[in-house]
């Protein structure tokens, strides 16, 4: 069963800190520090979410995350704060916060991630910035950048369709981005190369990897196991029950049985590399055990996008440091420990 509530994963190198803000009967609050270690998860709110929208910030000595301006108050020290206004008078600090849109959830959880590796990464040189420039508080309108675009009528660019997936990750490329989404052993790809508004996949981007979500658009073409699309809308849909175990095995994996095998879990990207060198890709679809398999625990199928490879691969067990596969066919379980 899911647990109830607002939870953070954690699935960067290093450990991280985790700040939140929401509208209660009694006006802003915001709350902080939760610790969340590398691949773990922290649940921040253990009630049903009962909010439209909730805010978070987070912090680590060796990473940094861009935030938007949705100020309130923190403090370096363990704090319940009541009210966005007068921080400083107050003795506090006021910073800048990002938007969860809850709305229709009464689960969420939230992808702690990192595409740099250290500070530097994240803050870009732009010289002094007025502290209340683009300031936008909690309680005014806000509106995405892929709210404001006028998407193409559907049917212009193929079948128009529907489907709700998860989000697996967004990749950056020379001149454009890219989105991939899973669904009933599809993934539907959209690039900013094709009729896709730049800016719906900037805000796909930023959601993370592994969100639950609803898209629209239109089917351009297929092959193999692979549609390319264009995305039009996108809305959050709830998560499945192997969300949890998504979570956990992020992350960069070393064989205990042969140190030249690693295998790299982005998202639901599944790399394999050997002697550093790696091979093509898989995406992995989430199921319950594997065809002519007794378990019926968590697994996935590995699936590459011209659908050429299909495994089936239960997860024995994972936890921070450890996780254990096993091939459907094969005659022995597969041993990680977590490199990152």
């Amino acid at each position: 069963m899911a647990q109830a509530g607002l939870e953070f994963c954690n699935q960067t190198g290093s450990s991280a800190s985790v700040a939140i803000g929401y509208k209660s009967a009694d006006g802003w609050m915001s709350e902080g520090w939760w610790n969340i270690d590398t691949g773990a998860c922290k649940t921040v709110i253990s009630r049903d979410l009962d909010k439209t929208h909730y805010y978070w910030r987070a912090e680590s000595r060796d990473l940094s995350w861009s935030h938007a301006n949705f100020m309130f108050c923190t403090s370096d020290e363990v704090f319940t704060i009541l009210g966005d206004e007068d921080c400083t008078a107050r003795g506090y600090d006021r910073e800048g916060f990002n938007e969860i849109k809850t709305e229709g959830f009464t689960t969420f959880t939230m992808n702690l991630t990192h595409t740099g590796d250290g500070r530097e990464d994240n803050i870009a040189d732009h010289g002094p910035r007025d502290p209340e420039e683009g300031i936008v508080y909690p309680d005014e309108q806000y509106d995405s950048a892929a709210s404001d675009v006028v998407a193409d009528p559907p049917g212009t660019h193929g079948e128009p369709y529907t489907i709700t997936g998860i989000l697996s990750h967004c990749d950056w490329y020379d001149a454009g981005v890219g989105c991939t989404v899973l669904a009933d052993g599809w993934s539907y790809v959209a690039s900013s190369y094709d009729p896709t508004p730049v800016a719906v996949l900037e805000e796909l981007e930023a959601l993370g990897t592994n969100v639950p979500i609803t898209i629209s658009g239109d089917m351009m073409f297929y092959e193999g196991t692979e549609a390319t699309v264009t995305i039009s809308d996108y809305s959050f849909a709830q998560p499945d029950v192997f969300q949890t175990t998504r979570q956990a095995i992020q992350g960069y994996w070393q064989s205990e049985d042969d140190a030249n095998y690693e295998v790299l879990i982005h998202g639901s990207s599944y790399e394999e590399y050997y002697q550093q060198m790696p091979d093509m890709p898989l995406l992995m679809h989430f199921q319950t055990g594997c065809p002519d398999n007794p378990s019926s625990g968590p697994a996935f199928r590995l699936v590459s996008r011209d659908g050429g490879e299909d495994r089936c691969v239960l997860v024995s067990h994972v936890d921070a440091s450890s996780l254990e596969l096993f091939v459907a066919g094969t005659m022995r379980p597969l041993y990680f420990q977590r490199k990152n």
